[in-house]
């Protein structure tokens, strides 16, 4: 009854206040402020005495009113557009513009995303960089690193940049650009089809640029709030540019790709990605980009987290390596 009792005074909160979103937590506290999304188990909400988002983990919510439309997304793979409230504790009901209401457990909702009106309102960002000087050697490196999104109903478009420059007394300096412009459009159930552009520069390798178009279709094999599981495929067009120019070369690729992420399972967070991609133009040659992030959250915010990025060509050109990668590794803070 005194649960009942929070979630009708939380309920005339909102017609006091107005556009504002409910929380109520299991153990029974009650948060209004504005949901601004729910992605891998964290929904981030917005209220007007904290000038920081708090993010919360869904699990531990049991109704939510929201005033505004979301794309939702199930872990059945059913995608729609609407309105979210709870009637029944765990329990909710999506009203879509057709009018037309489903009721869902609160946890086969995997995604909510804030569809606000405007174009502007579409966009999110974050950019970080970061500078390291080393006496010994003259050593300095310096990274960037950006990224910018648009999300609609239905498209999710999203550009990714990335930069390192290092230097040191004695050996050559290293430089390595990596951007990407990538287009999902999401189907029935699980399935989406995308498109991607992307450019490396690598003076490990020799590569003044490579230039990948590709077009594919994936699917979600598994996706809750515990983790996800993917796969896609298609079809890639490989144009090279190296340091000796009579290695250029263009090529026809096919490629697979899979990405895996566990991040719910208590202290631990960990991100795995691999894309092979064997040509159809040239013979025997075979290429793959992998990418491992393992997180450990310690007491007090702080964490442990290892990053490793591979690149591999068994034929790279004259004099390059076939295997790069960047390894980072360290402690580290969070702001909650």
């Amino acid at each position: 009854m005194k649960l009942v009792l929070n979630i009708f005074i939380a309920f005339l909160s909102v017609a006091v206040f107005a556009q504002k979103d409910t929380i109520v937590f299991k153990n029974k506290d009650i948060m209004v402020g504005e949901v601004k999304q729910l992605n891998n188990n964290i929904l981030t909400v917005k209220t007007s005495y904290s000038d920081k988002d708090f993010s919360i983990e869904f699990d531990k919510v049991v109704s939510l009113v929201l005033e505004n439309r979301y794309s939702v997304a199930l872990s059945n793979g059913m995608r729609m557009y609407g309105y979210v409230k709870t009637d029944t504790l765990n329990k909710a009901t999506i009203t879509q513009e057709n009018n037309v209401a489903i009721e869902v457990f609160l946890n086969e909702i995997v995604v909510l995303r804030k569809i606000d009106d405007g174009f502007w309102k579409h966009f999110k960002g974050s950019f970080d960089f970061g500078y390291n000087l080393t006496q010994t050697n003259n050593s300095e490196q310096f990274t960037f690193a950006g990224v910018l999104s648009y999300y609609s109903e239905k498209w999710l478009h999203r550009a990714d940049y990335n930069q390192l420059y290092t230097s040191q007394d004695d050996v050559e300096d290293i430089r390595r650009t990596d951007w990407s412009l990538d287009t999902k459009r999401y189907l029935k159930r699980k399935w989406f089809i995308f498109s991607n552009v992307s450019f490396l520069s690598n003076t490990s390798q020799s590569l003044k640029g490579r230039l990948v178009p590709s077009l594919g279709a994936g699917n979600y094999l598994v996706r809750n709030n515990k983790l996800y599981f993917l796969l896609g495929s298609g079809l890639t067009y490989n144009i090279e540019k190296y340091e000796d120019s009579s290695t250029d070369k263009n090529s026809t690729e096919a490629f697979l790709s899979t990405e895996f992420n566990m991040f719910n399972f208590k202290k631990i967070d960990l991100f795995a990605s691999v894309t092979s991609l064997p040509s159809l133009s040239e013979k025997g040659r075979f290429r793959t980009d992998a990418n491992f992030r393992f997180k450990y959250d310690l007491p007090f915010d702080f964490y442990f987290k290892t990053e490793v990025q591979v690149n591999f060509d068994n034929q790279p050109a004259a004099g390059a390596v076939k295997t790069d990668y960047v390894f980072s590794t360290g402690f580290g803070w969070e702001l909650k």
